[in-house]
């Protein structure tokens, strides 16, 4: 009788909704708690992978170097000493990265580029390569959304600006934000060539390689609205409607090859004519080089370097190696360190 009764009673005890819901309470808050801190992890594992591909490209230039005993040029944009006829502004638009892919294990797609050809046309244009791409940017992974253009996240820097010295920004007159800038020369170690000039020696780095930024992170889409001579001021850009992002192996800038003086001779990728007013050569997503220039600072408009990481931006030196920067970086600071010969030796701790 007594076993009989045991049975009854355990079959009658359950939850009640109460404790139902204090359980699924309860598991939430575990779980919202949880849920940061997975993500932070994530993030962190995110951006080591991508601090890991900005070594391997700093590597890749620096071999390229030793090489070739010049850095690469920004782009390859015309043919100027070509005997078939055609003439400087003929486009070709390789970029950089074309030409440093041998020496980053991706020798069998740079010999299925042909450099004395237009890129645009190209296999090697729509071809993604995972470790030029940041793991914290999941946009744009597929080149037939960026009109058959693959993207990278890693750029070069041309300095202060579009033009072969970039120097003599203190002339500018009522100096944004009331900064004042050491005169100077603030040139990048990627920055166009004057006419008749080749790509920088190292030892035109006067500063230091191991004092200098070679290159940074840009994101997939850019920043806007960030002032001139500021960092890290800007909001991210519409994906669909106002992003810029950067070709891996097509040199697409704005006014053919940006952007300034006799370097506006050069026709589009495709050969088409540069319309009176500038742009780009395709609409949005709009393609651009794969650089950046220093009159903006991180994270403030499209021209500067950019990244996803929260609160910073991950760069490489002359040296090789890779580092973590504040996203909000002292503007003046920004200049001078990716200035190759601006004898301005800032630190970028």
């Amino acid at each position: 009788m007594w076993r009989v009764h045991k049975q009854v009673a355990g079959r009658d005890r359950g939850f009640t909704l109460v404790e139902l819901l204090v359980v699924i309470a309860i598991i939430g808050v575990l779980v919202g708690l949880l849920l940061p801190a997975v993500q932070a992890a994530r993030e962190a594992a995110r951006r080591n992978q991508c601090l890991n591909n900005l070594k391997q490209v700093s590597l890749a230039i620096l071999n390229y170097e030793s090489s070739k005993r010049r850095l690469p040029p920004p782009a390859i944009w015309g043919f100027p000493n070509d005997s078939g006829g055609r003439t400087p502004q003929d486009p070709a638009h390789h970029t950089w990265l074309t030409l440093v892919l041998p020496y980053m294990e991706q020798t069998a797609l740079y010999d299925s580029a042909e450099l004395d050809e237009p890129a645009w046309g190209q296999d090697i244009v729509s071809t993604p390569v995972s470790v030029l791409r940041c793991p914290s940017d999941g946009e744009f992974l597929n080149p037939n959304e960026t009109h058959d253009i693959a993207v990278t996240n890693y750029v070069v820097s041309e300095g202060y600006h579009w033009w072969p010295t970039a120097g003599a920004v203190h002339t500018v007159s009522g100096p944004p934000n009331g900064i004042q800038v050491p005169e100077a020369d603030y040139t990048g170690a990627f920055a166009i060539p004057a006419v008749s000039a080749g790509s920088k020696r190292l030892a035109q780095i006067s500063d230091g390689t191991s004092n200098t930024v070679f290159g940074s992170e840009a994101n997939s889409f850019g920043f806007k609205l960030g002032s001139f001579w500021t960092s890290g001021t800007g909001v991210p850009r519409e994906d669909e409607t106002q992003a810029v992002f950067r070709g891996a192996f097509l040199a697409a800038g704005w006014l053919g090859q940006c952007c300034e003086g006799r370097m506006r001779t050069y026709l589009k990728p495709d050969g088409s004519r540069l319309p009176g007013n500038g742009g780009f050569f395709r609409s949005v997503p709009s393609p651009f080089t794969p650089t950046y220039i220093t009159a903006w600072g991180p994270n403030s408009d499209w021209p500067g370097a950019s990244s996803l990481h929260p609160g910073i931006v991950q760069i490489f030196l002359g040296d090789g190696s890779a580092h973590t920067m504040d996203e909000g970086v002292d503007w003046l600071t920004w200049l001078m360190i990716n200035g190759i010969s601006d004898e301005q030796i800032a630190s970028i701790d």
